[in-house]
């Protein structure tokens, strides 16, 4: 299920001021480019914000025109944004000055900024400090972790995900009704997955001493439609067959009673990250077209 993408963004000063060349220009349509928990982005501000990072040399313009993936890398990073302070309202954290002050330091030891407009230091200090402020989130009790996960699982910014992939639908669907019909599921996968070990994990994808992974290694080194099946799938109950570059899967979120100590061990090293991870990879989020379509399975905009 890997694949060799490895990037994902951090709100971190080089993730923002250095972002990539790109390819097409793109019209938009409304007033406002994404929204997200009620949030509005406007386009005013996206395309200040662009023209901005283009004056201090830091987006690439072709004959008086932006790269379409400029656009929605920087969208992607007001959506960030947007999506950490709805987080820090909902855990009763905010942004302090103190934050703000040290990410200012890092940023005038680190990069040359005397091409940014105030605006723009502003945006980027404001976008950072939001990590910093993330890191003081407190992880939620047992309980609160139980109903969030058996409602949404990747909320709490993790996948505890058993699965076995075949190459045929219809070997899909075989498996499939003996798990529906009783078999356990790490046998099943034994029996019928193409993966080397799948007799030994019984399809568990488990991450370093952990029997969960953090949604971010899905998101950055999973073929997309398999994560994309993952982050639909429900604690307990085995999927219907979700096609990927590697074939056909059969996934199963492992319950909660199963993990709670491997999740549990996870948010407890960082709760904030995996939390706002966990939000802005199952909140509703609206994208105007003319930049792309947001997608959950990569927690960035796309093309359409």
């Amino acid at each position: 299920m890997k694949n060799n993408k490895t990037n994902t963004f951090r709100l971190a000063t080089t993730a923002f001021v250095t972002l990539a060349v790109v390819v097409s220009s793109c019209g938009a349509t409304s007033s406002s480019a994404a929204e997200i928990g009620g949030q509005k982005i406007s386009r005013d501000e996206l395309e200040l914000t662009i023209t901005e990072l283009s004056d201090a040399g830091q987006t690439p313009v072709v004959d008086g025109e932006i790269a379409g993936d400029t656009a929605r890398s920087v969208l992607t990073a007001l959506i960030q944004g947007a999506a950490a302070k709805e987080i820090l309202k909902k855990y009763g954290q905010e942004i302090t000055k103190a934050d703000r002050d040290e990410i200012s330091v890092s940023i005038k030891q680190n990069t040359d900024t005397s091409e940014f407009t105030d605006h723009l230091k502003e945006l980027i200090i404001e976008l950072n400090a939001g990590g910093l402020a993330l890191k003081r989130i407190v992880a939620p009790d047992a309980e609160t972790a139980a109903k969030m996960y058996n409602a949404t699982p990747a909320s709490l910014g993790v996948m505890c995900v058993r699965h076995l992939v075949v190459k045929e639908e219809a070997t899909a669907k075989e498996a499939l009704k003996k798990i529906s019909g009783g078999a356990e599921f790490a046998e099943v996968a034994g029996e019928y997955s193409i993966e080397p070990n799948a007799k030994e994990s019984g399809g568990a994808l488990s991450g370093d001493k952990n029997a969960c992974m953090l949604l971010s290694e899905y998101q950055s080194g999973f073929d997309p439609d398999f994560t994309a099946g993952a982050l639909l799938a429900k604690p307990g109950v085995a999927s219907a067959p979700v096609k990927s570059s590697f074939g056909y899967h059969i996934i199963l979120i492992r319950p909660f009673v199963e993990v709670a100590t491997d999740i549990s061990a996870l948010l407890e090293a960082n709760a904030g990250e995996l939390l706002f991870n966990g939000y802005i990879s199952t909140s509703k989020i609206k994208v105007d077209s003319a930049y792309g379509r947001w997608n959950s399975a990569r927690g960035a905009i796309v093309a359409n």
